[in-house]
């Protein structure tokens, strides 16, 4: 079955809405979406934005199919909008029979290639097969592997391995994808805040010997029982029977650590040094909603709005109110949201944020911790459910509302979906997007209000 066809079959009519919706567009018939697809296929540029929202378990399934043998061009996989979801917006992977998904060759052949063009996939091996053999002037071969790719390494643990890595680290996963579990190891190996949970697991010998090739930059270790709690931490991962390697962002996130000659590295998390807030912000009344979000100190309440409304997915900023259990902390017939500075009341008080909307919707805001972080841009950590739909008619609207786009056999789902699609909706939580518009707005040197 040749491309053309592949879209005729499969594209149905909520595909042409989601397409009109997603690209702001109008398409009305399958040819002009399956012309559309085609011209995607060939821009470059067309697909390194795509590649933007591209998640790992989606970019490990094109690997993948890319090896395999399609009966009559066409791979099926699972129709799953939570692990795939940038392959479902963009039209790449159709529904059929409501579980399964298909997508054709040429489309994974396509998107193959340019991924490897990009770097996003190592252009060797992250392993190499404990039946080679690697003599000591040999050791140069490890260098492509931790230099490559961080996720790609990583892969090389089992779904088990990186289980028990987790509970190693103390790490509580939102997910329960074996991409969720990468990315979230990942992100604790390569902070420098995190990495004492793992440095302090390890015996004084080890311990000292990592601190003494952190200083030589030296990633390449002899597989040797002594490095068993290293790996179990994640600090460092086989390569080949013989060899460890410790990835170079590891290495510069521990190069930020603060060894002590005692033998234990310094924490900085006391409340005269940390320079940093953890705080989650819940939506009041759908609590399943919610987003933790790492936020720098000496934030005034304007700046603390816009992180919140981008966090949210939210456009109207700049007319929401802050308030403590009694009182509003800041509005235009006294104090200005930019004057005034957010650490006193953030540490001292309950805070909500009202949004400006006609959906009434309250902010509670939480203050986790005192942590630290290397740059002063705020980072939306983790998320919980969908992007609280703005102009929907409230909470209990926007609970109905999310209860049928879960159900696309609804018989209002076409209606719902389309009229979701007129304001902020998105089917899945844009986080990359979300984190690198945060740090355009303050990575500039100076306040943005």
């Amino acid at each position: 079955m040749d491309i053309q066809t592949f879209y005729h079959t499969y594209l149905g009519e909520h595909e042409l809405i989601r397409a009109s919706l997603f690209n702001a567009g109008n398409f009305t018939t399958n040819e002009s979406l399956i012309k559309y697809k085609m011209e995607e296929l060939e821009s470059q540029s067309a697909l390194n934005e795509m590649f933007g929202h591209l998640s790992m378990a989606e970019a490990k399934l094109l690997r993948r199919l890319s090896t395999e043998e399609p009966h009559d061009n066409i791979h099926r996989v699972a129709y799953l909008s939570a692990k795939y979801p940038t392959l479902i917006d963009y039209q790449y992977i159709l529904e059929d029979n409501g579980t399964e998904g298909v997508i054709h060759s040429e489309v994974v052949n396509v998107l193959n290639s340019a991924l490897q063009q990009t770097g996003i996939f190592p252009y060797t091996p992250m392993s190499i097969p404990d039946s080679e053999t690697i003599e000591p002037q040999d050791v140069s071969r490890l260098e492509k592997i931790y230099n490559g790719p961080i996720y790609w390494l990583y892969d090389n643990l089992t779904f088990i391995e990186l289980r028990q890595t987790m509970s190693k680290l103390n790490i509580k996963s939102v997910g329960q994808y074996k991409d969720d579990y990468l990315n979230e190891v990942i992100g604790h190996l390569t902070s420098p805040d995190y990495l004492p949970v793992a440095l302090n697991q390890l015996d004084e010998v080890s311990y000292s010997q990592i601190k003494d090739n952190v200083k030589k930059d030296y990633s390449v270790y002899e597989n040797h029982p002594r490095w068993q709690t290293a790996l179990e931490t994640g600090l460092l991962v086989k390569v080949h029977q013989d060899y460890l390697v410790m990835h170079r962002d590891v290495l510069a996130a521990l190069k930020k650590v603060k060894f002590k000659k005692s033998g234990r590295e310094e924490r900085t998390e006391s409340p005269e040094n940390y320079n940093a807030y953890r705080i989650t912000c819940t939506i009041n009344g759908c609590e399943n909603i919610s987003r933790t979000i790492s936020i720098p100190t000496r934030l005034n309440f304007l700046e603390l709005e816009i992180i919140i409304c981008e966090a949210f997915g939210w456009n109207n900023i700049g007319s929401g109110e802050f308030m403590t259990d009694k009182d509003l902390i800041a509005n235009e017939a006294s104090v200005h949201k930019n004057a005034l500075m957010i650490d006193v009341y953030l540490t001292n008080e309950h805070i909500q944020f009202l949004y400006d909307s006609d959906d009434d919707y309250v902010v509670d805001i939480a203050l986790d911790s005192v942590t630290n972080i290397t740059k002063p841009i705020p980072e939306v950590v983790t998320y919980g459910g969908e992007v609280p739909i703005e102009n929907i008619g409230g909470v209990d609207k926007l609970i109905e509302t999310l209860n049928v786009l879960q159900d696309k056999n609804h018989p209002d789902y076409v209606r719902v979906y389309a009229d979701a699609r007129t304001k902020n909706y998105r089917e899945r939580y844009p986080v990359s997007a979300t984190n690198k518009k945060l740090a355009r707005l303050f990575n500039r040197g100076n306040p943005i209000t």
